[in-house]
């Protein structure tokens, strides 16, 4: 009788067990998902998320390490591209606009995080810290203003609250506005405009 060995391979099990949480996290929310269903879609026995990640709070965790990281890295790479002003701003909104649409489980999992009133990233300020972006964010206003092209009054913090929040409705409402106004974003030429349009605006109201 021939004895066949099954050839473990962790990296592959930690991965599967990663996306098997992304993908029912960001459908459900922390608290609509059980261990078993995360391991029956990971294809993996229960001991296996223990072993790999503690618990679930500890895919969790790692889940929003994961999909919050890939924004830090985005905005890393797009300010850090010398630029002046004008072109640095409309290059910030384009990416973001591109990050949302390409990582809707983003979206999914800042939502549930904010419905759960941020329980996870209270316990975990570094999941989600915005230092490194405001650092690179406050040299160009610092520049704009002493260029004369911005209000001294401007603050880099409000300014990046102010960023988010103009690409991220178009996102997170993006199955409700074509009801509540008519445009669907899920259409690639809507979706153009109302980022060429959010540029405008910032543009205008900000730069002097």
């Amino acid at each position: 009788m021939v004895n066949l060995k099954v050839k473990r391979n962790p990296q592959k099990t930690r991965a599967d067990l990663l996306q098997a949480g992304v993908e029912l996290f960001s459908e459900c929310g922390y608290d609509g998902v059980s261990v078993d269903q995360i391991v029956a879609a990971a294809g993996v026995n229960k001991r296996m998320l223990y072993h790999y990640y503690g618990s679930k709070d500890g895919l969790y965790v790692e889940v929003l390490r994961t999909v919050f990281g890939r924004l830090e890295v985005l905005e890393s790479e797009t300010l850090d591209h010398p630029a002046g002003t004008e072109e640095a701003l409309r290059n910030v909104l384009a990416s973001y606009f591109g990050f949302l649409q390409e990582q809707p489980q983003f979206v999914s999992l800042l939502m549930w995080e904010n419905l759960n009133r941020g329980k996870f990233l209270d316990a975990h300020p570094d999941l989600l810290s915005k230092s490194p972006v405001l650092q690179r964010l406050r040299k160009i206003v610092e520049r704009a203003k002493q260029a004369g092209e911005m209000a001294q009054t401007v603050d880099a913090r409000h300014l990046l609250v102010v960023l988010y929040g103009m690409c991220f409705f178009y996102h997170s409402n993006r199955f409700t506005l074509k009801h509540t106004v008519g445009l669907n974003f899920m259409k690639q030429s809507v979706f153009n405009e109302g980022m060429r349009f959010t540029q405008e605006v910032l543009l205008r109201g900000l730069l002097q």
